[in-house]
């Protein structure tokens, strides 16, 4: 990927770039997703909650079409497959991606047949592109149990949903993961779930939580492995400086492209909802109980150690792989972002560190959220229909609305 390389980004720039890629993924809720998640909040069999809305990153666009690359386990096979949820489409799931300028694209007919674990090959014909699937499995089977299973991730956990907009946004250029190595500073954005989160002043679990604000967190480069199915794909290790909620969030070189995706935070981090280390939570304890296949031993135990300390993203490269040997092309962006959409979005510094209530960031490892980049109320944003949607077409096209 030959780029002209500027020396480096600086903090400001990279959350500017980060803001106006990063995306906010999550099924609408509908009247009867609504009553399951609210029946299910304290439910002891099913700490990791009926909608746990994920992150994603705009790498690639076709006319008007957007693609977003994220992790398969923001996907509940339940929400594709659950016809009661979606009455008002014919059983067909719609989901909602929140853009950087507030506005919510509906997404629909995502469901892409394929059942999980996944059947066939991924194609273009489909909404949502998964090399990976979620469910709940009885555990060392390929076995589906809603209600006693233990929620897991099968095959590569990495994913492509595609929404549409008259509306130009910027789009992510991709990096080269090779390039990264042991000690480099990489950026991760995404949208925490503060309801994953214990309240540092109870030390409890918190309740319903409404507001949601991106963050971006940085920090060096701890590991990296040969990416292996056996570990679900993940292959970089970054500083633990993450939260649930950031799982298909881009992660960034110092160059402001985009290296990885990130998903896994360390197996030590305490969170609500169960202790697994999936960025959204899902409750398996161990993504390796979801395969059969065994990587090499070396690979196995580096990645062990690794994943014991620190959180972790899927490889870009390894990404570019996977879409070439499925025949997938797509136009990536090689080229730097400009000058002036950097400028677009930026936020000063200062602002931000006094939004955070510091005077001033550790330029080798910390984390902020970003004061600009808000959503007041995710569950009013999300609680929309799909003829509501379509009847109302605002500006940015059919099925999309402005929010907030």
């Amino acid at each position: 990927m030959a780029t002209p390389i500027r020396a480096e980004f600086s903090l400001e720039e990279i959350n500017s770039i980060a803001r106006q890629t990063t995306v906010l993924i999550a099924p609408a809720l509908t009247p009867t997703l609504r009553e399951d998640l609210e029946n299910n909040r304290n439910n002891p069999l099913n700490k990791e909650g009926f909608w746990n809305p994920g992150s994603g990153v705009i790498i690639a666009k076709e006319g008007k079409k957007y693609y977003v690359l994220t992790v398969a386990h923001n996907f509940f096979q339940r929400h594709l497959d659950t016809a009661k949820y979606w009455q008002d489409s014919q059983g067909k799931p719609y989901y909602g991606i929140r853009t950087w300028d507030g506005q919510v694209h509906v997404v629909q007919e995502v469901n892409d047949g394929r059942n999980c674990p996944l059947q066939g090959q991924p194609d273009r014909q489909h909404i949502l592109i998964r090399f990976g699937c979620r469910d709940r499995f009885i555990p060392g089977t390929d076995m589906v149990d809603r209600t006693l299973g233990a929620d897991q991730v099968k095959g590569i956990d990495i994913a492509l949903i595609v929404f549409e907009s008259d509306r130009d946004y910027p789009v992510a250029t991709l990096g080269d993961a090779s390039q990264i190595n042991s000690g480099d500073t990489v950026y991760i954005s995404g949208w925490p779930d503060p309801e994953k989160e214990r309240d540092p002043a109870t030390n409890q679990c918190r309740g319903r939580q409404a507001r949601r604000q991106r963050r971006l967190a940085w920090g060096p480069v701890t590991g990296k492995v040969n990416p292996d199915p056996t570990n679900l794909g993940y292959s970089i290790f970054y500083l633990d400086n993450t939260r649930v909620g950031m799982s298909g969030g881009p992660v960034f070189d110092r160059q402001g492209r985009v290296i990885g995706s990130h998903g896994q935070g360390s197996l030590l981090k305490e969170r609500c909802g169960g202790s697994p280390n999936i960025e959204s939570a899902p409750n398996s304890g161990s993504p390796l109980e979801s395969e059969n296949n065994s990587p090499s031993q070396g690979n196995f135990q580096q990645f062990n150690q690794l994943i014991q300390q620190f959180s972790s993203g899927q490889n870009i490269n390894f990404f570019l792989n996977l879409m070439a040997q499925s025949g997938l092309n797509l136009p990536f962006k090689q080229e730097l972002p400009s000058e002036k959409m950097i400028q677009t979005g930026i936020t000063p510094l200062e602002q931000i560190a006094q939004s955070s209530g510091i005077l001033e960031f550790d330029p080798g490892q910390d984390a902020f959220a970003d004061p600009q980049d808000v959503v007041e109320d995710v569950y009013k944003l999300y609680s929309f229909t799909l003829e509501s949607m379509l009847r109302d077409e605002p500006s940015g096209g059919p099925g999309s609305i402005l929010l907030d």
